[in-house]
This record gives C-alpha cells, sequence and structure tokens, in this order.
C-alpha cells in the first residue's frame, strides 16, 4: 500500500495519527481505522475500506495499486474525510475526474 503525500485524516495529528500511519506503512493490524483509497476497481470515484480488510489476501495481492488518501478513526469520519477530499478536488480541478 501506497501512502500520499497529503493524508486526509480527522485525527488530531499527534501520536495517535502517527501510530496509525506506522501501522499502515508496515502494514500492521490497527484498532478501529478507515481508509480513504482511489478505486481499486473500474468503477467509482473514492473508496472507503476499513483498514484491515485490506490486509486480507486478495487484497494483498493488489498492494501495488492501493494508494491511501485519507483516513479516519470511524466510519462516519472517513465518510466526512472523503466528502473533504471531493470538496477540494472540486475546487481545483473544476471536475470529479481523477488523473
Amino acid at each position: 500500500m501506497k501512502l500520499a503525500d497529503n493524508i486526509y485524516t480527522d485525527i488530531e495529528k499527534d501520536k495517535k495519527f502517527k501510530k496509525a500511519l506506522s501501522a499502515i506503512a508496515k502494514g500492521e493490524y490497527s484498532a478501529p481505522l478507515f481508509v480513504v483509497t482511489y478505486p481499486l476497481f473500474s468503477a467509482g470515484i473514492l473508496e472507503i475500506y476499513e483498514y484491515n480488510e485490506l490486509r486480507q489476501n486478495f487484497y494483498r495481492t493488489m498492494d501495488d495499486k492501493i494508494e491511501i488518501i485519507g483516513v479516519s478513526g470511524s466510519k462516519d469520519g472517513a465518510r466526512q474525510v472523503l466528502m473533504d477530499i471531493l470538496e477540494d478536488h472540486l475546487n481545483e480541478e473544476g471536475v470529479l475526474e481523477w488523473p
């Protein structure tokens, strides 16, 4: 899995946030953590996954295709992070299309 240079989050950027990013970078188990990724399949704009789901064998085969652009401690928080990403992208690009 890759981590984007600029991670969107609703987690205060302190020890808890650094611990979450460290767990992702090392592929370790993490207590409730939801991530926003670019679509892993052909449909969609962005997707939300419970991080530990991405540790399953099926997703490990796609490891190089998974780029995490948002992190949250809850599903509702991940939805808000996703909306923040879409809003920023729309304001910058004027369209909801990804490269």
